[in-house]
C-alpha cells in the first residue's frame, strides 16, 4: 500500500489543492494532517477527494506534526510525502507502483527524489533550475519511524535506512516565492534560531525570545500575524534591524526576517532607509560554510546537517583538512558509497 501524507494550513490551500489531484489517482491513501485554519470549505474539497483529515493542534513542533501522519499512515506501508510547494512530475506519479516494486526487488526502503526549483525572486524574475539535491520524499514506515529536530527535520527509523537514488526523469517542482522564504526564515530564526535548529548557539535567538516573551507570544502563528499588522514593539524592530547582516546560515534567515519585514510587508515603516548589510567574505566562517553546503549539494546531492556543516567549516578554518579536499572526503564517506558507488 502506498498512503500519501503531507501537513497543511489553510494559507497553502490554493497549493494544496494541486499536490492532490497530481497524486491522489496513484496512491492508496491519502492522509492529511492539519491545524485550526482549516475551513469547512477545504475540508469538504479534501474530503470528496477521499483524504482522511487529522487535527494536530499546532505547538510550533514540525517533527511532532509529520511524525503524526507517518502514525496515521501505519507501519508497514510505503508512505509518499510532500508539502504544498512540492509538485510531483506527472510521470513520476504515473510510474510511482513500477517504482516502488522495484525498491522492494531491490531491498531499498527509502528513495531520494530530485528538486526541480522554481524561484521568483524580488526583482520580478523567475529563475529555474535543475537542482543537484535529492529529497527522501518517498521509503517504507517501519515500525519506529519518526522524525526529529524542528524547523528542518530529518528521518529516522530504528536500523538504518538502505538508499536509493532516483533518475533524475522523476522530480518534484520546488516553488519558491521570495516574500514565503522571508517569511519561513522569520520563523525558522523564531522558532530555532534559524539554520538547522542552532538555538542556544545563535545568541541573538535568546534575545528574541525573550522580547517575545514579554510581548507573550509563545508560537509563530502568534509572532506572524503580529508583524504582518506592523507597529511593532521597539525593541523587537530594533532587534531586526541589528540583525541584517549577512554571513552563517542562521545569520543569513535573521537577515531575510528583516526583509521581510521593511522590505515586503511594511517598507513605510523603513524611515531611516535601512538596508540590508551584504558582506561575507570567501575566507571568513560564513564563506566557508557555504562552501561546505554547496560541496554537500553538489557530491551528496543534499543539504547538509547542521552538525556536519558547522564540523566540516571548523576543520577547514582550523587548517585540520584542506578546503579543496573536502569534495573527496565526502565522496569517501559510507553515505556516497551507498548511494553512488559501484
Amino acid at each position: 500500500m502506498i498512503v500519501y501524507c503531507s501537513m497543511i494550513y489553510q494559507e497553502r490551500m490554493a497549493q494544496v489543492k494541486r499536490c492532490i489531484e497530481r497524486v491522489r489517482p496513484y496512491v492508496d491513501r491519502c492522509v492529511i494532517v492539519h491545524d485550526e485554519t482549516l475551513t469547512d470549505e477545504s475540508k469538504a474539497w479534501l474530503q470528496a477527494k477521499n483524504c482522511e483529515l487529522y487535527y494536530r493542534e499546532w505547538d510550533d513542533n514540525f517533527s511532532e506534526n509529520r511524525t503524526e501522519y507517518l502514525r496515521k499512515a501505519g507501519v508497514n506501508n510505503w508512505v509518499l510525502i510532500s508539502d504544498p510547494d512540492e509538485l510531483f512530475c506527472e510521470r513520476f506519479c504515473q510510474d510511482l507502483k513500477l517504482i516502488v516494486a522495484d525498491a522492494e526487488r531491490e531491498g531499498k526502503d527509502q528513495l531520494l527524489i530530485n528538486s526541480h526549483d522554481i524561484n521568483h525572486d524580488a526583482d520580478g524574475e523567475t529563475r529555474t533550475a535543475i537542482s543537484n539535491f535529492f529529497k527522501a520524499l518517498l521509503f517504507y514506515n517501519h515500525p519506529g519511524t519518526r522524525y526529529y529536530g524542528t524547523p528542518h527535520e530529518s528521518l529516522s527509523t530504528p536500523n538504518g535506512w538502505k538508499v536509493k537514488t532516483l533518475p533524475r526523469e522523476y522530480f518534484y517542482e520546488h516553488e519558491k516565492h521570495f516574500a514565503e522564504v522571508w517569511e519561513r526564515a522569520a520563523r525558522n530564526v523564531f522558532v530555532a534560531g534559524g539554520g538547522n535548529n542552532v538555538q542556544y548557539r545563535n545568541p541573538q535567538w535568546v534575545l528574541l525570545r525573550a522580547i517575545a516573551e514579554r510581548l507573550e507570544i509563545r508560537r509563530w502563528p502568534q509572532m506572524r500575524e503580529y508583524l504582518r499588522k506592523g507597529n511593532v514593539d521597539s525593541e523587537l524592530k530594533q532587534w531586526m534591524v541589528s540583525n541584517r547582516k549577512d554571513g552563517t546560515d542562521w545569520e543569513h534567515e535573521m537577515l531575510e526576517m528583516f526583509r521581510w519585514y521593511f522590505e515586503f510587508l511594511h517598507p513605510n515603516e523603513n524611515t531611516e532607509s535601512w538596508k540590508p548589510i551584504f558582506k561575507v567574505e570567501p575566507q571568513s566562517d560564513a564563506g566557508v560554510m557555504r562552501y561546505v553546503e554547496q560541496c554537500y549539494l553538489d557530491v551528496l546531492g543534499r543539504n547538509a546537517d547542521q552538525i556536519g556543516k558547522e564540523n566540516y567549516t571548523r576543520l577547514i578554518q582550523t587548517g585540520a583538512i584542506r578546503r579543496e579536499d573536502l569534495p573527496n572526503i565526502l565522496r569517501s564517506s559510507p553515505e556516497w558509497k551507498e548511494r553512488f558507488g559501484k
